[in-house]
């Protein structure tokens, strides 16, 4: 009942392996420095990448990804390589060794500076090294009324959703 943030796909990259798994237990966690935590089951491929390079990155997908995510969050990276299997392509980083995906309209390039267990996840924090978006998908804000600012968001299983519709609050209620 408590569906985090858009669905989003980390990536990881060790001994030049890639590998990109489907994450929504993301959270910001502070502005100065710029910090956000993503939490991995320690049986993941991801888990272990992240740990040998202490690095990863953060991609947005939309919509039109939806078979890529679901098959990244379904598959192990054991098995072979994801980003061949989704059909999404590996793009250089600029601050880091981990590729990007590169058909995603957001990254963004994180550092580990802490790993902390909480129950069967670690929470990897990592300080944002870089930032990227496609303008026309994000200006301040994600720009959902459109279809490059369509962010995935997981419902549970195979059911996912996207907003379409933003408001903008006040500080008067009567307003609402």
């Amino acid at each position: 009942m408590l569906a985090p943030g858009p669905v989003t796909l980390v990536s990881t990259m060790y001994r030049n392996q890639p590998n990109v798994m489907t994450a929504c237990w993301l959270l910001p966690l502070s502005l100065e420095p710029t910090l956000v935590g993503v939490a991995v089951q320690p049986s993941r491929l991801t888990h272990e990448f992240i740990m040998k390079t202490e690095q990863f990155a953060i991609n947005i997908p939309t919509v039109d990804l939806l078979s890529a995510v679901h098959l990244c969050g379904m598959t192990s990276g054991r098995e072979g390589d994801k980003f061949v299997a989704a059909g999404l392509t590996p793009a250089e980083a600029s601050d880091i060794e981990a590729p990007l995906v590169d058909e995603c309209v957001g990254h963004v390039e994180c550092g580990v500076i802490d790993r902390i267990t909480f129950g069967d996840h670690d929470l990897f924090i990592g300080r944002v090294l870089a930032v990227s978006a496609v303008e026309e998908s994000f200006n301040e804000t994600w720009q959902v009324e459109i279809d490059a600012g369509q962010l995935l968001h997981h419902l549970g299983g195979d059911r996912y959703a996207s907003l379409s519709k933003s408001y903008r609050a006040t500080l008067d209620p009567r307003e609402d």
